[in-house]
């Protein structure tokens, strides 16, 4: 598994398979198969074994504060491996490993006052957003330096459109252009947690609201 992981460092989660991991190991494919049953047994086994590395935020962070600290570790975890995003984004939280990142996202939601369903929702969409974050930055990073950015026939052809007709692409376009990588992370992220903040204040509101309304016990 370490050679498994130490390949998909060097060439991404898609490149790995039974046969290039043989090499790296000086073996043949067939004797890989026999301790793992298929290529997407592999896949499965190396991405839980990158998830493993993965440390969670101190648990007495507020939830907001959790999930920014999560985020980035999960985004930096991510681009040192090609292709894991792409996995969970595909196949969904399957290793254990990403099932407990599932499970104590929930909980943080849920005891700052998010009800279960909602707290499953929350991550999911998070998760989703945070993923596809990560995975949109790829062709920057592994692009040679210098290069045009991959958004050039994107850039070219909303460029091609008539501004009178456009005018929501004419004005954000430009600013398009110039958005860094780093920033527009974060930018998108503060998007998300403000989201998420709301949604925690307002159902403490309903909590407090709900609490002045009981009646109270009568004396004697």
């Amino acid at each position: 598994m370490a050679a498994a992981v130490d390949l998909v460092r060097e060439q991404g989660l898609r490149q790995l398979s039974m046969r290039t991991l043989a090499e790296r190991l000086g073996a043949s494919p067939m004797a890989v198969y026999k301790h793992v049953a298929s290529r997407d047994a592999l896949a499965l086994l190396t991405v839980e074994a990158i998830l493993a590395s993965l440390v969670l935020p101190d648990e007495r962070l507020e939830p907001v504060a959790w999930l920014r600290e999560l985020a980035g570790r999960v985004r930096a975890l991510g681009l040192a491996h090609r292709g894991v995003m792409d996995f969970l984004l595909e196949e969904g939280p399957i290793a254990h490993t990403s099932l407990v990142v599932l499970d104590r996202t929930v909980r943080k939601l849920h005891d700052a006052g998010i009800p279960w369903k909602e707290a499953g929702a929350l991550h999911n969409t998070f998760f989703s957003w945070l993923a596809g974050a990560v995975r949109r930055q790829e062709p920057w990073d592994t692009g040679t330096p210098g290069t045009p950015s991959p958004f050039q026939k994107f850039f070219a052809a909303a460029a091609a459109l008539p501004a009178a007709d456009y005018p929501g692409i004419a004005h954000s376009l430009p600013h398009m252009r110039t958005t860094e990588v780093e920033r527009e992370f974060e930018v998108s992220l503060g998007f998300m947690l403000e989201g998420i903040q709301r949604r925690i204040d307002a159902r403490r509101d309903e909590t407090r609201g709900a609490a002045r309304k009981r009646p109270r016990p009568r004396q004697g």
